[in-house]
């Protein structure tokens, strides 16, 4: 089965000043608690380029590479998890312009998690839940203040 985890959250910023922040991975540390470090991230990131990504996720440390196998500026883009703790995983982020400049930001993750996560599924699954919700509501607190 595929294990899929998806979360929204609107953002008092335009899409475009969200998009700007979110799609470039050297940002991740500073929203997201499963990115300790980013490296190895070209300039400018275009499909098909990769990085790495080096994170925590139930206490374990993970190196993760990603490539960026989709972008569309402004409106959506897709990493997708070349190794880790879920091989074969995308992570999809959604940019939706609403009314008076806010942002509707959906970030889903799609995939199977393999080898020591197998067994653990839906444990797997709820912590990743939380972990992705609690990270969209440190983003949309920091991208509200720096506004």
């Amino acid at each position: 089965t595929k294990m899929h985890v998806e979360e929204s959250v609107e953002i008092n910023r335009p899409s475009n000043e969200v998009f700007d922040y979110v799609a470039n991975p050297q940002n991740l540390p500073e929203w997201s608690g499963l990115a300790i470090e980013v490296k190895d991230v070209p300039e400018p990131l275009r499909e098909g380029d990769t990085f790495t990504a080096v994170g925590k996720f139930l206490g374990r440390r993970f190196e993760t590479s990603y490539e960026r196998v989709s972008v569309e500026t402004n409106r959506h883009y897709t990493d997708r998890a070349t190794g880790g703790p879920v091989p074969d995983q995308d992570w999809i982020y959604t940019f939706e312009e609403m009314p008076a400049g806010t942002t509707r930001l959906t970030r889903a993750v799609e995939g199977e998690p393999g080898g020591l996560f197998k067994l653990a599924e839906p444990l797997i699954e709820r912590a990743l839940k939380r972990q992705v919700r609690a990270d969209l509501e440190t983003l949309k607190d920091l991208l509200e203040a720096r506004g």
